[in-house]
Order: C-alpha cells, then structure tokens, then sequence
C-alpha cells in the first residue's frame, strides 16, 4: 500500500489535533489549521520559532523542550502531558507525542502532534480536591483509573479505566475488600496500607508511586492519588482512589 500522501491527508484535514512540524533543534517550520485553532497562532506566529516559547516559564527553566528534544533524537519518538501556552497567554493542558522522521530526501524533521486534554484535567483535579463527587461523570474518566471505596475499604465502584489497566474480567463486585479484585496489586499490604494512610490521615492528591511487574516481566510505573470525600458522619466518608500510568 502506498502511504506517501498519507501524512499530508492528516496534517490538512486534522480537526483535533494539532501537529507542528519542526527541524532537530526544535525550530518550528510549519504548523496545521488544526493547530492554529485550538491554540490560537498563526503559522507566522511561530514560523523560525523554537518550540520551546509554547512551554510555561516554569517548564523552560526546568529544560522540559530540551529534554523532550534530546528524548525524541534517541529513542525515536517521545510522549509528553505538559501545560502549553495559548496564544492568548491562558495555560491549556495537553498530551501528545513528538516523532522523528525522514523525508525522501532524507533531510530529518520531528513532528509533533498535540491534543488539548484541559477540559479533562480541570475535571481530574476536581475529584482529587473537591468535597462534591458527580457521579453521572465517573465513567467518563478514561485515561485514569478510578476506584471508590467506603470507610471500611469496601468497593463502591469502579470505572471502566480500572478494568483495563488491571486486566479484569468485569468490574469489581459491589462491597468486596481489596484483596478479592482479580489482581496480585491489590492483594500487597503495601498498598492496602497506602490506602489506610489516604483515610485516616486526608493525605488528599498527594500521589504515591508504587511499580507493578507484568507477567510479561515488563514493569510499569503508576501513581495512587486518594481523595477522601467528607460524608455527613465519619461513617458516611468515601475515599475515591485514582490510578495514573
């Protein structure tokens, strides 16, 4: 199959994501009305630009772009979820990856394609510091894994995210313990005792990183965050735990 002209299809008829074309330093060359319509620049806003003015002031001095450039040079391809600056001065958060390619005459560019997650975030960080919880949004959640328990750690229930990451058959039945989910994670008293700690010290959004390893001898890394979210009685409290790869 000839793909040639596939590239330039997605680069011009993009609705929602936004893609940027830039050389190895991260100079940016071109970019998509997609682009151009999420994040407000016009291509000769950032023509001859490097990359590095969509990143926050915060992220410059820590050398993120650097460090994405240098990722992107030696493995490839890189993935990033990081704040990016409107035209408008407004910060938007965005997830995406940033690919090196060869042209035909074997000139090499990186491409970067950027989709606007805000919307996501803002709700995100609504369950991790809000005392309000709506449950009609739960499942709508579908890059984190989302558990809710009750005050005896008791499964309330459980968005589809966590089936997935957790590689479970169906959701987790309505009042089991932590050890009764299908998964060798939730049976570690480590992690039993991560989750008291959520409870009974209102440890809220301060994320805990624990490694879990595949059958496949692969090894990912995720972060727990915990919400506990007040009840009219202690009895009544509810603990929404939060699962990011």
């Amino acid at each position: 199959m000839d793909t040639s002209g596939f590239f330039e299809t997605f680069f011009n008829n993009a609705k929602y994501n936004g893609i940027l074309i830039m050389d190895t330093e991260g100079n940016i060359l071109n970019i998509n009305e997609a682009f151009h319509l999420r994040f407000g620049y016009q291509e000769q806003d950032l023509t001859g630009k490097n990359f590095s003015v969509l990143f926050t002031e915060h992220d410059r001095k820590i050398k993120k772009p650097e460090n994405e450039l240098q990722n992107v040079l030696a493995e490839g391809s890189a993935n990033d979820e990081n704040y990016l600056l409107h035209k408008d001065g407004n910060k938007l958060w965005v997830t995406g990856e940033s690919v090196l390619i060869k042209n035909d005459d074997n000139r090499t560019y990186i491409v970067k394609v950027v989709h606007n997650i805000h919307a996501q975030k803002q709700l995100e960080r609504f369950l991790l510091q809000s005392h309000e919880f709506i449950d009609s949004v739960f499942d709508s959640i579908t890059d984190s894994a989302l558990l809710m328990l009750d005050s005896s750690l008791k499964v309330l229930k459980a968005n589809h995210a966590f089936i997935k990451m957790f590689n479970l058959k169906g959701p987790p039945q309505e009042g089991s313990r932590l050890p009764e989910i299908d998964n060798d994670f939730w049976k570690r008293p480590d992690i039993r005792q991560e989750i008291v700690n959520f409870l009974t010290t209102n440890n809220n959004g301060k994320g805990k990183i624990f490694k879990i390893e595949e059958s496949s001898g692969d090894v990912r890394t995720i972060t727990l965050h915990g919400k506990v979210l007040e009840g009219t009685q202690n009895i009544d409290r509810k603990l929404l735990i939060m699962i990011k790869v």
